[in-house]
């Protein structure tokens, strides 16, 4: 398996410019903004003094940068935070004494950290420093730990398809496997565990010997679940990510109250006053809202301002991390590759350089960038592209159209999927319609699995009106971004989803 390793670099014929930073760590290794900015919440959980306690997973422009834990009060002040060297992190818990468990996603690890922000406790101390459970395996995108009562942790293992129960050491005590990229696991009272079967659309209810005893879902009903909640009357308090809604149902299976109107939430935690938590992920916030639909509370403090163009479509301005200019490094789903991005002043369709991608792995990675848009305006897309495609590799420009708060609207755009090499520049078009909610677009030119690729002369503009640069320095590149995974099935398959 190969190592994940980033590289940024400008390619010359003459001078190589050359930084490499750590494999946990971003787009060139630092923040893009200050840790009080919130993100994209995930974990939510509201605390007995009243405060929030929110995870953010950073990524608001798919770079895995800017990620935190904090504590927010009820006028939305930030009491407390810790940043550290968290990667995507997706939960936190405050314990009994008062120290903060975290499930670090993206470093494969669950720690445990105190109020003065110092890790009192990690997954990594496991079989002797290396993370080993006593099964021989290791954690593999822990999307959610919890502390039981026996002192044991509950982690939901996504990408080993399985929730375990482990004490301190790494013993584990219980395990459920066969899940299919499971969420957010939960002890119930009886002994019993519940959890999201995110791809199979399923919430699930197992007992201690493992037996299923209750379920929902399935295509038409869920589409990737990612929390399920037991309420204290029976009923089950369901995060129905893709169809933007949370909903409540009986044992049964009926629905007895539906809050709709959110971008890919995450979690949802009914209150002692009956109201319910959300974490309104693409939306970049936190609400409460009341069982008649109103909300009562949010925490929202992202700013969101465009750009009026495509930034360096030519990819000619290079910044001194010597990535190009107006662009980022879209790092946050390369799972398990070795990548690059760079500028490349040996090859350009125009000007003297081009925006270079070279990735092997399991996921995908990108230069990003979004746009402001109006509403029911055409907008004609431009830009040049070739490369080598490797196995299930694919080279793809996509436009997302977002609403003011940077929430997806409908499904993104292919300009051109290219499934095959291409030894001379590709000129990939189209013209699409903002729609009638749309604030601004998302660019994205993609490489997905294995292969090189390159990107040149890319611009957005109204039809006829050229696609105009315009001066960086006069700009403020704010913007919200959503987190999308892009399934390959013989062909490239967007789907409305973050790898969560």
């Amino acid at each position: 398996m190969l190592a994940k390793s980033r590289v940024y670099f400008v390619l010359s014929a003459l001078v190589l410019f050359l930084l490499v930073v750590p494999a946990v760590q971003g787009q060139t290794g630092k923040n893009l903004q200050d840790p009080s900015i919130l993100d994209k919440p995930l974990g939510i959980e509201r605390l007995p003094n009243g405060n929030t306690l929110i995870t953010d997973t950073g990524g608001a422009f798919y770079t895995a940068t800017d990620a935190s834990v904090m504590e927010v009060d009820a006028s939305g002040a930030i009491v407390w935070q810790y940043v550290g060297d968290l990667v995507f992190p997706h939960s936190a818990e405050r314990l009994a004494d008062g120290t903060t468990l975290i499930s670090d996603t993206s470093n494969n690890r669950v720690l445990i950290v105190d109020a003065g922000g110092s890790i009192v406790w990690s997954s990594d101390s496991w079989g002797g420093g290396t993370g080993e459970l006593s099964d021989g395996s290791h954690l593999l995108y822990p999307n959610d730990a919890e502390q039981l009562d026996n002192g044991h942790l509950l982690i939901t293992d996504r990408n080993n398809d399985r929730v375990v129960e482990v004490d301190d050491n790494g013993q584990v005590a219980w395990a459920w496997t066969g899940l299919n990229r499971p969420h957010n696991a939960d002890r119930l009272s009886d002994g019993h565990t519940i959890v999201s079967d995110s791809e199979n659309n399923l919430i699930i209810e197992v007992d201690a010997q493992g037996n299923e005893v209750w379920r929902y879902g399935g295509e038409g009903l869920l589409y990737w679940p990612r929390d399920a909640d037991r309420l204290d009357d029976g009923n089950t308090l369901i995060t129905d990510t893709r169809n933007d809604r949370v909903i409540e149902i009986t044992p049964e299976g009926t629905v007895v109250w539906e809050f709709k109107g959110l971008s890919l939430p995450y979690e949802a935690d009914r209150l002692a006053n009956g109201h319910t938590l959300i974490a309104d992920n693409n939306h970049k916030r936190v609400i409460e809202v009341d069982s008649a639909g109103s909300i009562v509370w949010s925490f929202r403090n992202f700013p969101e301002t465009y750009p009026a163009t495509v930034q360096n479509g030519g990819f000619e301005e290079v910044d001194a991390e010597g990535l190009p200019a107006g662009w980022y490094a879209a790092d946050l789903n390369a799972e398990r590759g070795e990548l690059m991005f760079a500028v490349d002043d040996t090859t350009s369709h125009g000007g003297q350089r081009s925006g270079f991608l070279s990735y092997r792995g399991n996921g995908r990675i990108a230069w990003f960038q979004i746009v402001q848009v109006e509403p029911g305006k055409e907008y004609a897309f431009s830009g040049y592209v070739k490369g080598t495609v490797g196995q299930d590799g694919i080279i793809a420009c996509q436009l997302w159209f977002v609403d003011g708060m940077g929430g997806p609207i409908g499904d993104p755009i292919t300009v051109q999927a290219h499934t095959a090499s291409m030894k001379d520049w590709v000129h990939d078009e189209k013209t699409v319609t903002a729609p009638a909610n749309a604030a601004a677009v998302q660019v994205w030119c993609n490489l997905l699995s294995n292969g090189r690729a390159w990107f040149d002369d890319v611009s957005l503009a109204e039809p006829g009106a050229g696609g105009l640069a315009i001066d960086l320095g006069t700009v403020l590149l704010g913007a919200g971004v959503v987190v999308v995974v892009l399934l390959v099935l013989g062909a490239l398959v967007a789907v409305r989803s973050g790898k969560f």
